[in-house]
This record gives C-alpha cells, sequence and structure tokens, in this order.
C-alpha cells in the first residue's frame, strides 16, 4: 500500500507544474475570481490526506516520522475491556477497581457485550449462567462456590483450629449448650451472614431460632494497642483450583481500630469490642501516629515496631497468618473443585480478604474471609494508596497487564519470550533415567515435558508466568520453601490431591536450581 502513495507522488507533482505553467502565462488577465493555482492545491492536498489517512497506520512511518515505531501497530489494536456486575446503585466502592484498570488502558462496556475481564463486587454466577463456557480472553474475577469460603455460617463452623468455638443454629443448639455448661466463664457472639448486629450475649439471650447464624466463642484477652482492640485484614488471591495456586499480598496489611478503648469492658457498648465502617485508623492511634507520619512506615510495619517497644516479637505473628489462610483454603477446596465440574472453562481468580485478630499472647485467630472486600477509600481517603497497590499486584498476576508493558491483551497466547519449554522442563535427569521421551506410562514421566497434556503444560505456563509478575504477591500454596535442606516433599504432599502433590513438586524441582522459586 506504500507503493500507492509513492506512485502517485509523480502525479501530483507533474500536476502542480502544470498548473503553475498556466497560471504564469494568464497572470496578466485580470479576473474577479480566486483563481485555479489556489483551488487546485487545496483539492490536491485533500486527495493527498485522505490517501494516507485511508493508509495509516502503514503510512504513519513515511508521513509522520516523530511517531514511535509500535503507534502504527497499536492503533490496529482495539483495546482490551471490562465490564462490572453489581447490584448497588453507586460504584463509589469501585473508584480504584475503575482507575486502575483505566491507567492499565482498558475500555469499559456494558456486561451484556463482550468484555475480556468481568469485575463482579456480587455473586455473578446465579445471573449469567453463560459464565459456565467463557472464551479463552475471558476472565471472572470470582470462583464458583467460593461461597464455601466466604459464608460466615459455612466457614466459622468448620472444625479448624484457628476458629473459636462456633455452633450452627438451631441444629447445633444442644451442643452449644451443653459446651456453655461445660465452660462457664466463656462469652458468645451470635452472628449472621450479613455480619450485622453482632453483640456479646447470655446463653440466655442467644436466638436458637434464627436460621442462617451461628453463635461463636469470643476471645476475651485481645492484643491491645494503646488500649484498643483491632483486626487486620490480609488480601489473598486464589488463581487456580485443581491443582490449588493462592498468593497473599505483602505490600501492607489493612490495620482496623475500634474507636473505643477495651477496659473496662461493657458488652452494651459494641465500639470497645467490635470494629465497624468509622473504625480507629492507624495514623490517629497516639502510639503508632509518630511512625506512620514522621518516619513513613506502613500499616503493618508501625505495628510491628509498637509490638517491639512492648517487648515482644511480630515476626511470630506472619508465619501463623499465612499457615491460617493456607490451611483454610485446602480445607475448601474439594468443595470449589465440585461446584466447577459443571464449568466448560475455569478462568476465573479470587480477590478475598482474610480478617484475624490477635490475643495477648500474639496467637493469631480467623474472623471471617471477605468474597468482595471493601476497596472504597470514601472513609479514608490514605487507605486509597493500599487498594490500588494490592489491585495492581493481583492484576499482574493474573495477567491483566499494562498494555505499553506487555504489547498483548488479557489472556492473549503466552509469547515465547515469557514462557518456553525450557522454562518448564524439570528433573532432566529423571526423565532421561526412564526413557520418558519413549513412554509416559511411569509415574515419574508425570512432570516430564513430552509427557504433558494440554491441559497440564497450560497449567505449568500459568504458574511460570504467574511467578514473573508477582510484583508484592507471595505464594502461599504450594507452600513455599523457606529451608531446602530441611524441607520433606513427601511429607508436605502426604495428604494432597494427586494434582496440587503434582504442582508441589514442579516448583520444588524448580526451587532446587533457583532460590527464587522457593519462595
Amino acid at each position: 500500500m506504500d507503493a500507492k502513495v509513492e506512485d502517485s507522488a509523480p502525479e501530483l507533482v507533474e500536476a502542480d507544474s502544470k498548473l503553475a505553467k498556466s497560471t504564469e502565462e494568464n497572470h496578466e488577465k485580470p479576473s474577479l475570481s480566486i483563481g485555479l493555482l489556489p483551488i487546485m492545491i487545496f483539492l490536491a492536498a485533500t486527495v493527498t490526506t485522505a490517501v494516507v489517512v485511508e493508509l495509516l497506520p502503514h503510512a504513519n512511518s513515511r508521513f509522520f516520522p516523530w511517531l514511535p515505531p509500535d503507534a502504527a501497530e497499536d492503533q490496529l489494536k482495539a483495546a482490551p475491556t471490562y465490564a462490572i456486575f453489581g447490584r448497588s446503585p453507586t460504584e463509589e466502592h469501585l473508584v480504584h477497581v475503575v482507575n486502575v484498570l483505566q491507567s492499565f488502558g482498558y475500555k469499559r462496556v456494558d456486561v451484556n457485550e463482550s468484555w475480556n475481564l468481568l469485575w463482579a463486587h456480587d455473586y455473578p454466577f446465579l445471573t449469567h449462567p453463560s459464565l459456565k463456557s467463557l472464551g479463552q480472553n475471558q476472565v471472572v474475577n470470582h470462583f464458583p462456590g467460593c461461597g464455601y469460603l466466604t459464608n460466615k455460617v459455612d466457614l466459622c463452623t468448620t472444625q479448624l483450629p484457628f476458629l473459636p468455638r462456633a455452633f450452627r443454629l438451631p441444629a447445633q443448639r444442644q451442643e452449644f449448650l451443653d459446651y456453655a455448661r461445660d465452660n462457664p466463664q466463656a462469652l458468645f457472639v451470635q452472628k449472621h451472614n450479613e455480619h450485622r448486629h453482632i453483640k456479646v450475649r447470655e446463653p440466655a439471650d442467644i436466638a436458637f431460632g434464627s436460621n442462617d447464624s451461628f453463635v461463636q466463642e469470643f476471645v476475651q484477652r485481645p492484643f491491645l494497642v494503646d488500649g484498643h482492640k483491632f483486626d487486620i485484614g490480609v488480601y489473598v488471591v486464589i488463581t487456580s483450583v485443581n491443582p490449588l495456586r493462592a498468593y497473599i499480598y505483602t505490600g501492607d496489611v489493612l490495620f482496623r481500630y475500634c474507636p473505643v478503648k477495651y477496659y473496662p469492658f461493657d458488652a452494651e457498648n459494641v465500639d470497645k469490642y467490635i470494629v465497624g465502617d468509622d473504625y480507629l485508623p492507624t495514623w490517629e492511634v497516639p502510639s503508632l501516629r509518630k511512625f506512620y507520619n514522621r518516619f513513613g512506615g506502613s500499616m503493618r510495619t508501625v505495628f510491628e515496631a509498637y509490638v517491639r517497644d512492648q517487648g515482644m516479637d511480630p515476626s511470630k505473628i506472619w508465619p501463623q497468618v499465612e499457615h491460617i489462610v493456607r490451611s483454610t483454603i485446602a480445607a475448601k477446596e474439594n468443595d470449589i473443585v465440585n461446584i466447577l465440574r459443571s464449568y466448560r472453562t475455569h478462568n476465573f481468580f479470587d480477590l478475598m480478604r482474610f480478617d484475624l485478630f490477635i490475643d495477648e499472647d500474639l496467637k493469631v485467630y480467623l474472623m471471617e474471609a471477605n468474597m468482595s472486600p471493601n476497596l472504597s477509600s470514601a472513609h479514608f481517603k490514605p487507605n486509597s494508596l493500599l487498594y490500588e497497590q494490592v489491585l495492581y499486584s493481583v492484576f499482574n498476576l493474573v495477567g491483566i497487564r499494562p498494555l505499553k508493558a506487555t504489547g498483548g491483551t488479557l489472556l492473549s497466547e503466552s509469547s515465547e519470550m515469557l514462557t518456553a519449554d525450557k522454562n518448564l522442563a524439570t528433573d532432566l535427569n529423571k526423565c532421561a533415567a526412564h526413557d520418558c521421551d519413549k513412554s509416559c506410562n511411569k509415574d515419574e514421566c508425570d512432570l516430564c515435558l513430552a509427557c504433558l497434556s494440554g491441559s497440564e503444560y497450560k497449567m505449568l505456563q500459568q504458574a511460570h508466568q504467574e511467578h514473573l509478575h508477582r510484583i508484592d504477591m507471595k505464594r502461599l500454596f504450594p507452600k513455599p520453601i523457606l529451608d531446602l535442606q530441611r524441607f520433606n516433599l513427601a511429607e508436605e504432599t502426604t495428604n494432597m490431591t494427586k494434582k496440587n502433590a503434582w504442582m508441589a513438586q514442579w516448583f520444588y524441582n524448580k526451587c532446587l536450581y533457583d532460590a527464587t522459586w522457593c519462595t
């Protein structure tokens, strides 16, 4: 097409020459008209412009040399799109989601149009059955079945050692009464899925006929900061189920302090022990203010500084947090897998926030997991940085990246510049020893490149790219290998599903040759 532009140029030059000669010959003839030359020049310019526009972007480098080399190609690429599903009439809680996606170059469309990313603030799978067959370049920010983690009744009545003892009502009424009788000093709170009207109650005041609720033991000796009880929120992303891969955000932790001091305890004043929307932020807690405002600490690091000032070691907290999140997700994975069986494609990820609290001995307890964590900074503007940094890490992790950085689109076919066969191949000695290139019938060949199925290759490819684009996300599952010499792979994978053990083995193999893959 460039040749056509070049071919037309001599004709335009010749036309201009003839026109100039004709004008020169007749310049002495008076005329009231504008003149033929300006009209012809205008027409020639119009035709030339039209040709150039028609030929764009191919002619850009010839006619507009100041444009970057990729500008022409970028004009041909349609911006990837996102849609939002939510039941709220306003979207102030989604401002940061929209901001980050727009900064990445993504264009918003209606939920019923063609989109690459569906950001669902509410559970979308009941109202959108089409999500059972997502396209290759489509992804949704929730897993079907994630309610097994985020439903408060289901989660808190699960028998896990880091959950305060809980009883489902009315089904477990007698078990609760027996426990209360055997533990006369215990206090309890009754909770519902909507997490409203929580209050410490006497066993006699519990509403046993209330469906979809549970009663849970109240931990009475919380760790306090300047006398205030608090909870902590850690952001977690599940990127795959069967095999399971999960990550935790390490850039910061959301700390929320009760606005009223815990002592003297008064069950009628819920602001002493329940964190509400108008919580006390870190920068208003007296002992934390200096670390946060004067020395630039994060919510997590200023809390750790306070703990050290009390003569205690905050480093014992975070391994507990990671263990709790890892164990909770693993305990619910099979339930999610059963739901996923009716879905043809599994292009999902799940960003949730696990809320925990700490007792005065620095023991960590799990409160709940939030399906669509609050990402609104309407109450507290300084939180906007945390939310956008969380989203930046999450989006990069799952393949939603700034267009200028990748030159590609969401979930597009991966370039070998990122992931090639050599990046996935591991344990070459074992593969060679068992002739896995000739027969894949041995267990020892499960991870050999020649024996991978198409879906298995894609699983490893995704795991590899997640590792490359983690930003501030730390892998939780498969479990990080903190000490390779002491790590017992057989022990760690004993109770795992076959797929999870397979994935854990791959990460272990990668760790053997590159320490960056250990964590």
